[in-house]
């Protein structure tokens, strides 16, 4: 199937499929004809506000029943979503709206995680920001202000995008200290989605529950457009919690979901999941081998384990759900199709119409990324089996992979450094059973300064999103060092995995 705009395909789906649902969330049931009619609305409200092709929206947002309206509304207009982490402090926030340029901002002033978004934003400065839109009635104001935009102005703005247009702006963790942003195309976006909803082999038929954050490629590419390229409903949920969930699984009749290891981990050690009649068949599941193994030994379904990046719209590898059960759990397959793959130096790069268009303003890492020839460098190391089949061992990228959150680990070394009694710091992960991996902090300490494990901790609280904070710190005096005066990381590692003396 190929495709043109996300407007386009949004049109196909009403053609189709309707009065059928798209999404469900807790508070609201939204068909494809409705998502279409609310989109539209939006669509008029940010070319009243000036928002056209090209400009940057920046959507700080939990999974509430006005994303996808958001979403459809921008793209079908050119405008550029720029995805912001629910669980980001001032200073991130404000990273990625001036990095991104963005001149409106949506979002939500509620309490959630002990947080309250409004109180953080009051800290940000946002030299880009045109206009605040808080969701609520000051949301409903400016949608109502769309009404100054008639058909043929929609029309027209409409007609100006093309499939080649980029749409989000999807900030990830890379080995740099900020995160950079990825800049995904409409076509692109589309096949991401059909290659990964494929590989669940998802129809009609089927109820997706997804715990995964729109702010996440894998929210804002797979379940974002999942209802359009298999008309499958998605049922989301604004903040994850297991029992909630379970519930939502059981009511909805779910039948197929996605998942990191800590939302698994959670399912298999909760109270519910004995009494709750969950119609689970299949599952995306992005964990160990062994954690992999025990979903499935405990719930019996089927799985796979796929590998893919926000660089290439979630494309990579999978197995297929009529694949060994061994190669499902231990290895994250084949490639999708839209890519090629090589391993250079046991590095998996990857070629194709999925890759990103580059990293937005950012020509020398985008270069870093993307060689010559075209093939992206994922900083993955991988084998081959004989099967045909990927296994990752490892990564270049100096990344911690916190319950499916990247970590860039000079993020947190340069809060670290910060602090007024650090001289050196290192910050690298350490296998956690529920989480994936969690963050170690190695810190040496300033000639006659003075900080405990705890003063540390609490200082990157301070200006780090929780799963960046370490859950040790471990203070030194000298470091494991190579023959070219660099700190041996993976020495640390190891150390980490110890326990402290």
């Amino acid at each position: 199937m190929s495709y043109g705009t996300i407007a386009a395909a949004l049109a196909q789906a009403v053609d189709r499929s309707g009065d059928a649902e798209a999404f469900v969330f807790p508070t609201a049931r939204l068909t494809f004809r409705q998502l279409a009619e609310r989109s539209r609305a939006v669509a008029r409200a940010f070319l009243a506000a000036g928002i056209g092709r090209g400009d940057r929206v920046a959507v700080w947002l939990a999974g509430h029943p006005e994303w996808p309206e958001l979403y459809f509304g921008l793209a079908s207009i050119g405008a550029i979503l720029v995805p912001v982490n629910t669980r980001y402090k001032p200073h991130e926030v404000e990273y990625v709206l001036e990095k991104s340029g963005a001149r409106v901002l949506v979002f939500k002033d509620e309490v959630a995680g002990g947080k309250r978004y409004g109180a953080i934003l009051a800290e940000a400065t946002l030299p880009s920001v045109e206009r605040v839109v808080t969701i609520g009635a000051d949301y409903e104001d400016f949608v109502a202000e769309g009404a100054a935009i008639d058909e043929r102005q929609l029309a027209e703005a409409m007609t100006q995008v093309t499939a080649g247009d980029t749409a989000i702006l999807q900030f990830t963790s890379g080995t740099t200290a900020f995160p950079k942003g990825a800049e995904l195309y409409q076509a692109g976006i589309l096949l991401g989605a059909q290659a990964t909803t494929a590989t669940l082999e998802l129809s009609a038929q089927d109820r997706f529950f997804s715990p995964q954050p729109f702010y996440h490629a894998g929210g804002s590419v797979m379940v974002m457009l999942c209802p359009l390229v298999t008309g499958c409903p998605v049922v989301v949920q604004p903040y994850f919690d297991a029992t909630e969930a379970l519930e939502l699984m059981e009511r909805e009749r779910c039948t197929a979901t996605m998942g990191h290891q800590p939302h698994w981990i959670e399912y298999l050690n909760h109270p519910d999941l004995p009494r709750r009649e969950l119609r689970l068949r299949k599952a995306m599941l992005f964990a160990s081998p062994d954690v992999n193994r025990m979903v499935h030994e405990r719930l019996g379904i089927d799985l796979l384990s796929p590998y893919g990046m926000t660089e290439t719209h979630l494309g990579g590898t999978s197995c297929r759900l009529s694949d060994p059960l061994d190669a499902r759990l231990s290895t994250v397959g084949r490639p999708m199709p839209g890519l090629e793959m090589k391993l250079v130096e046991g590095e998996v790069c990857f070629r194709g119409p999925l890759l990103m268009k580059g990293y937005f303003r950012d020509p020398e890492r985008t270069a870093e990324a993307i060689d010559a020839e075209g093939w992206l460098h994922s900083g993955d190391l991988g084998v081959l089996g004989d099967d045909g089949n990927l296994r990752l061992i490892g990564r270049l990228k100096e990344m911690v992979r916190v319950g499916g959150e990247n970590v860039a680990a000079a993020e947190v070394e340069g809060w670290l450094l910060r602090h007024q009694a650090v001289k050196q710091a290192v910050y690298v992960g350490r296998p956690d059973q529920r989480l994936g991996e969690v963050g170690v902090a190695f810190v040496e300490l300033k000639a006659g300064a003075a900080a405990s494990e705890a003063d540390l901790i609490a200082h990157c609280r301070e200006g780090l999103a929780s799963f960046k904070v370490p859950r040790a710190v471990r203070l030194v005096s000298d470091w494991p060092m190579s023959g070219t005066g660099k700190i041996q990381k993976f020495l640390l590692a190891e150390a980490a995995r110890e326990p402290s003396a």
